[in-house]
């Protein structure tokens, strides 16, 4: 039986899971939703599927097995409940909202409902990962320091707190769910930030540059470096101190061990964006009983927990416990 799949938002990063889903066997497209009516029927001719300004008209037309909720970050909410409300499986794209009362209402509807749901912090999914968490059962860690440092993306919304939640929300994210799928969860959260960098940017008003450092459940201390405001290029990944190695782990692409004596690299070979589709549609397949999923929704919602501890203490100026 071909799994049915339906869109609510067109834009980039439908594309970017559309180019995975189409090599899957048995999954069928059939419907497209967006604000921006043009995108949703552009998608929609390509894919042989219908075209929607209304969601809920779409999953009532349609009846999909799973929806992927691709909108910017101030959108979610209404689109996930709706669809669960169906029957539908869920996937998510980061981050998941801008506010904790949203992300726990759609995590406390999913479970309720036990539907299959997946979130796309697609970095879980690459084979350097895999042997990087292998490469540090065997270190005693001191300390972690982790990057998403670059420039401005360029969508209108990005550059405003109110609909995208800052960097540390919007891209940082990536590397605050690395830190806690690598070392485990934050339990104090110290912030601060500059501004004044971009002032030939309209209508503006994210923080250019913020320092988050992280005290671990485990006793370990991880600071994270957010930046927009770099135009000539930037770093991210993280960098890993052990007792007897450092590590660097560059955001997907490769994994560099430095011993005193030698030095080993693993490279990205998977395509670990197919392998976050191909999870969440054999999980569906097998009615949950290979979830090989890495990030659940349930799991997505401390990771926006942890973002949103940042963004607390960088209005307050005080540390913030989770």
């Amino acid at each position: 039986m071909a799994i049915k799949v339906a869109f609510i938002g067109a834009g980039g990063i439908a594309g970017y899971h559309l180019s995975h889903l189409v090599k899957i066997q048995d999954v069928q497209l059939v419907g497209f939703c967006d604000v921006d009516s043009s995108r949703a029927q552009a998608k929609a001719k390509q894919h042989k599927a219908k075209a929607y300004r209304d969601h809920r008209r779409m999953l009532d037309a349609t009846k999909p097995h799973a929806v992927y909720v691709c909108t910017p970050p101030f959108a979610h909410g209404p689109y996930e409940l709706d669809a669960v409300a169906r029957g539908c499986h869920l996937f998510v794209e980061k981050p998941i909202a801008t506010t904790m009362d949203t992300a726990l209402e759609i995590r406390d509807t999913v479970a309720k409902a036990g539907v299959v749901s997946a979130v796309g912090y697609q970095d879980r999914y690459q084979d350097i990962i895999a042997k990087l968490k292998a490469v540090l059962r065997t270190r005693r860690v001191a300390t972690a320091m982790g990057y998403w440092m670059g420039g401005m993306p360029g969508v209108p919304w990005w550059r405003v707190k109110a609909t995208s939640g800052g960097q540390h929300t919007e891209q940082t994210t990536h590397i605050f769910d690395m830190v806690r799928y690598l070392f485990g969860e934050a339990r104090t959260v110290y912030a601060a930030a500059s501004r004044g960098l971009m002032t030939d940017v309209p209508n503006y008003d994210v923080e250019d540059l913020s320092a988050a450092t992280l005290v671990l459940k485990s006793g370990m201390v991880a600071t994270v470096y957010s930046a927009c405001c770099l135009k000539a290029g930037g770093k991210c990944g993280i960098d890993i101190f052990c007792t007897d190695a450092r590590i660097e782990y560059v955001e997907r692409q490769s994994v560099t061990v430095r011993e005193a004596s030698r030095t080993e690299e693993f490279r990205n070979v998977a395509d670990y964006g197919q392998a976050i589709d191909d999870a969440f549609i054999g999980a569906i397949r097998s009615k949950g009983k290979d979830n090989k999923v890495l990030s659940p929704y349930p799991d997505a919602v401390k990771s926006l927990a942890l973002s949103l501890a940042v963004d607390k203490s960088l209005a307050t100026g005080q540390p913030v416990e989770l």
